[in-house]
């Protein structure tokens, strides 16, 4: 249980993306290859497992998300759904306020006086990018456009995102900042915390819409099914991707937050400030997959027991040690195939000791080469022991010196 807690909490701060990850450091050393410039103004490439920088190009620079906006959006709407302040099932009266958008604006074409599942307003979003949709779920959970930009600001606070900053919760405005670096931080946070949202929501290539049961109240429904289709061109072409956004307004370009996943290993590539159009888009995205796929990959390599160390002066005569994270990282694909660890590690601290304290580490290779280091810390509190114990304790230590024990 300790550990799972150890590790939760390395997975919560590692989700803001360092300007390059101690791992990543060193294999670039190993003569990594960089893919070819694309068609962007800024880019980045991380994994999924620990949001390692495998590659980035002006990931700093800060472009209008446009529809990527929806991926917060999103959060802050399934975030209340596990809070139980809305339900998925639950039916939204859609207003003229809601539908009230620019021409040319991307639609699931809500009317005024349907009666719309929560569900399917969260399916507009992620599969045809309705901003209908978006202003509707702002409108329901938060009042007003206006009160739930606030609350996807205070999520990028939360996260750390210090340029990304939203004024409303579609991607129309060009007041929305992020740079590729904190939208590849908050897809994976995204992801990391409703990693069900891709099968429900983002995999999903069309959806039917609108039904003959939201109509409004005497309403004919359409006299045909009308299909309405994703943008996310990779989603129909690239084997393994299942999300998650493009974006275009003209202040952006032609923006793409894509992740995909094969065998064990998922990547996550952002392009911003696109010039070539929804074809030369994808074509980008895909290139940066493959160049992830095919020279980095995630493992999931054996982690001995790391053992306990002797705590001297203790209520416990030993602390256990354990894994300050999960032992789960994206090495060079050509480093993958024959990892080893060995456990650099304290045999014996002085209590008390506090868990979480670092006692070590775990030192992964490949070869030659250091591929990652995992701190070893104290799986639980050791506090002091009592008076016989320290004395005792302070006798054996004594005895150990005189005789060279120590």
């Amino acid at each position: 249980m300790i550990r799972r807690l150890v590790a939760a909490a390395a997975l919560a701060a590692a989700l803001f993306l360092p300007r390059v990850s101690a791992s990543a450091a060193e294999t670039q050393g190993l003569n990594a290859s960089r893919p070819a410039d694309v068609d962007a103004r800024s880019v980045i490439v991380v994994d999924m497992a620990n949001g390692e920088v495998l590659y980035e190009r002006d990931a700093d620079l800060v472009i209008p998300p446009a529809s990527l906006t929806k991926i917060m959006t999103m959060m802050v709407a399934l975030d209340a759904v596990d809070a139980g302040r809305v339900n998925l099932t639950d039916r939204v009266l859609i207003t003229r306020e809601d539908v009230t958008l620019p021409y040319r604006s991307s639609l699931m074409y809500l009317q005024e006086g349907m009666n719309v599942p929560f569900d399917d307003l969260l399916r507009g979003m992620a599969v045809i990018s309705g901003n209908d949709a978006a202003k509707t779920v702002a409108r329901v959970l938060a009042g007003s456009q206006e009160a739930f930009a606030e609350l996807m600001n205070a999520e990028a606070a939360r996260l750390g995102l210090a340029e990304t900053r939203f004024v409303e919760p579609s991607g129309l405005s060009e007041y929305n900042t992020t740079t590729a670096r904190e939208m590849a931080a908050l897809a994976r946070a995204y992801l990391s915390r409703h990693p069900s949202a891709l099968a429900d929501y983002h995999s999903r290539t069309t959806m039917h819409f609108p039904r003959e049961d939201v109509m409004p109240a005497g309403a004919e429904p359409p006299a045909i099914k009308i299909l309405l289709q994703t943008t996310n061109k990779l989603l129909f072409k690239y084997d393994g991707c299942d999300g998650l956004k493009t974006g275009y307004i003209d202040e952006s370009g032609y923006n793409l937050v894509a992740t995909a996943e094969r065998d064990g290993s998922r990547f996550i590539i952002v392009t911003l400030g696109g010039t070539g159009g929804p074809d030369s888009r994808a074509r980008s995205g895909a290139y940066l997959l493959d160049w992830a796929f095919a020279n980095w990959k995630t493992v999931r390599p054996e982690a001995p027991d790391p053992g306990s160390a002797r705590a001297w002066g203790g209520a416990a005569e030993t602390v256990a040690l354990a894994y300050a994270e999960d032992p789960v990282f994206t090495v060079q694909a050509r480093l993958a195939g024959n990892i080893g660890c060995r456990i650099e590690a304290a045999a014996e601290v002085e209590a008390p000791v506090a868990a979480g304290t670092r006692l070590g580490q775990a030192v992964f290779t490949s070869g030659d080469a250091v591929v990652r280091r995992i701190d070893l810390v104290a799986a639980g509190d050791v506090p002091l022991g009592n008076l016989f114990v320290r004395m005792r304790d302070a006798v054996i230590r004594f005895f150990r010196r005189l005789f060279g024990g120590e």
